[in-house]
């Protein structure tokens, strides 16, 4: 069978022959919107808030309102969003000269305009517009801390406003179970300490543990954040693999992101009969960076077998993680001696570390292969993953190492996918 992949204008990115023997199948998110239209299924989501009041009746009269958006990682439809929030502020009698964004791109880089422009559409301009910088501390308010007694930082511009929400997407992630609900505050305009805080306690366990996970450890404690913070109504889209929104989850950042969670769940899911020795897998649509991209192996890790071959696939023209150098700078190091590194107080950003801490741990276990014309051979060197040069190399130095008649399951949009192993997902969750 003949498999192609989403990136067009790249010679490394020619579709490949997977012999029928070998392969398991081809495994993707679910295509649920073609019943309904997006634009009904928003103002559906509008007229009945979760948790909450319409949000109309939650602004008040000549309230000062920032919206925080996510940033140029992430395909959140927000002009298809805001003219509703717009609406519904109007009708609480709020002036539109009191509207303000802000962009939570956690520790992302700066967005450009054209970003902008494409993430606003006609909106670009409209408000004034302020980016989040995680490590500008003349930008940062305290607002308290955790009951654990960590601090919570975050943008001042949530302590200068009336009211506070969010606008995001909900899909399966690998460190808060679930994109969407308070992530848009935490990490999404947090200062360093939460950021770090929860990154690294993700860090020490697998995705199997974690993804497509609504509860979870780190969950919590950015709910409890956002709480403190200020953050209190959110609007959470779960869009299909064709950007249909299929679901509109409006109201209070926990009870709503819990049913939107559900929803996400069932389109992201990906049953499969088995693990497979060998995983293909792109990263669409996280393919900036490797910081990125990585979201491929955090899920191909939940289809492959121990030992077994993952190849990723992603274009990566912004390379590795130029917001974080220490991931090179730092590279493979097994688990544990990252682990005591860090706790020894040797790591400045934990952050980086963190998402480095991830990816060693699968790399340790696992055979990794990149076919990334944006990451150099060099710089899969230093990561302890293998280069090749085509998708077709890649198959071919799997085959090698794993056996000629090896079976290959492919999975599309690794950026979002949820593999599903009978038996073995549904044991974690409860766990």
């Amino acid at each position: 069978m003949k498999i192609d992949f989403p990136y067009k204008g790249y010679e490394a990115f020619e579709p490949v022959e997977i012999p029928d023997e070998n392969l398991m199948g081809v495994f993707e998110p679910r295509a649920l919107g073609e019943g309904e239209d997006s634009e009904a299924v928003v103002k559906r989501g509008f007229a009945n808030p979760i948790g909450a009041l319409r949000l109309r009746e939650v602004a008040g009269k000549g309230d000062r309102v920032l919206i925080l958006i996510d940033d140029y990682t992430r395909g959140t439809p927000v002009p298809k969003i805001l003219p509703h929030v717009v609406e519904e502020l109007k009708a609480a009698g709020v002036d539109e000269g009191k509207i303000t964004l802000l962009t939570a791109q956690g520790s992302h880089r700066r967005m450009t305009d054209d970003e902008l422009k494409t993430k606003l559409g006609p909106f670009f301009g409209r408000f004034p517009v302020h980016q989040h910088n995680w490590r500008d501390s003349a930008r940062l308010h305290r607002f308290g801390a955790l009951s654990d007694g960590a601090p919570v930082t975050a943008n001042k511009l949530l302590a200068e406003n009336d009211l506070v929400m969010g606008i995001v997407s909900i899909a399966p992630h690998r460190i808060k179970g679930f994109s969407g609900g308070s992530k848009i505050a935490f990490p999404g305009v947090a200062g360093p300490e939460m950021q770090s805080k929860v990154q690294w306690e993700g860090a020490q366990r697998m995705s199997e543990t974690v993804m497509g996970v609504a509860e979870n450890p780190m969950r919590f404690q950015m709910e409890e954040a956002a709480r403190i913070a200020g953050l209190r109504y959110v609007v959470n889209v779960v869009s299909d693999p064709k950007k249909n929104i299929v679901g509109c989850f409006v109201g209070d950042p926990v009870a709503s992101h819990r049913e939107g969670c559900r929803l996400s769940r069932e389109v992201f899911s990906a049953p499969m009969p088995s693990r497979a020795p060998i995983v293909l897998i792109d990263s669409h649509p996280a393919d900036y960076d490797f910081w990125q991209s990585a979201k491929g192996y955090y899920a191909g890790v939940m289809a492959v077998e121990k030992g077994g071959t993952l190849i990723l696939v992603a274009p990566n023209p912004e390379g590795v993680a130029h917001n974080h150098p220490n991931v090179l700078k730092i590279g493979y190091r097994p688990y544990a001696e990252l682990k005591a590194m860090v706790e020894a107080g040797q790591v400045d950003d934990i952050v980086g570390a963190s998402v480095l801490a991830d990816n060693c741990q699968i790399i340790e276990s696992h055979d990794c292969v990149m076919v990334s014309p944006g990451i150099t051979i060099e710089e899969k060197k230093r990561l302890n993953i293998r280069h090749a040069q085509t998708v077709q190399d890649a198959l071919e130095m799997a085959l090698e190492k794993q056996g000629k008649k090896a079976k290959v399951a492919v999975l599309r949009q690794g950026g979002h996918i949820l593999p599903i192993i009978a038996g073995e997902s549904e044991a974690a969750e409860r766990a």
